[in-house]
């Protein structure tokens, strides 16, 4: 479900992902929250999965806001078949004895809007520090362990934990 407000849009439901490990489907619930920046890209701006979207009842637009260009779905659809290309990125980086750690921060800087506002972040498998408030936080998300600064049990995308060979919306 697709919910476009004006410069923002939000986005929640299911991802199925195929785990290359085992070849299990795993069925991951999201919400996502796009905005577009001031340099024209689309960003995501809030990250969580186990808290369910609950539309706000009227958009607020107003100054700098107003003047950028409106969100559309497609926009959104274009955003979340990035995203989860970046996952399948930085898993095949990983897979292949690349710099995976430097493919996932080349897809962060390029999907979430660190650095261009806040960002709302809450990783499904977030352990003792929940939120992802900084680029820096937000790694553990994709490469886990000692690679990041705030480690989590398992990542998505990289050593340690799950590995997405292919997701679907």
């Amino acid at each position: 479900m697709i919910d476009v407000r004006g410069t923002t849009a939000h986005a929640m439901g299911e991802y199925i992902f195929t785990d290359s490990m085992t070849g299990d489907d795993v069925t991951v619930q999201y919400t996502f929250g796009y905005k577009r920046c001031a340099d024209g890209k689309v960003r995501i701006c809030l990250h969580h999965s186990s808290v369910p979207f609950q539309a706000p009842t009227s958009p607020k637009v107003s100054g700098a806001a107003a003047a950028t260009a409106l969100l559309t779905e497609n926009d959104v659809h274009e955003a979340q078949k990035a995203w989860g290309n970046a996952i399948k990125a930085i898993t095949k980086s990983h897979q292949q004895k690349q710099d995976f750690v430097a493919t996932a921060a080349k897809a962060a800087g390029e999907l979430y809007g660190y650095g261009h506002g806040n960002v709302l972040f809450k990783p499904t498998k977030a352990t003792k520090n929940p939120f992802r408030p900084t680029a820096g936080d937000a790694m553990s998300y994709f490469v886990g362990g000692s690679r990041a600064r705030m480690p989590v049990s398992r990542s998505t995308a990289g050593a340690g934990g799950l590995r997405w060979c292919s997701g679907t919306t």
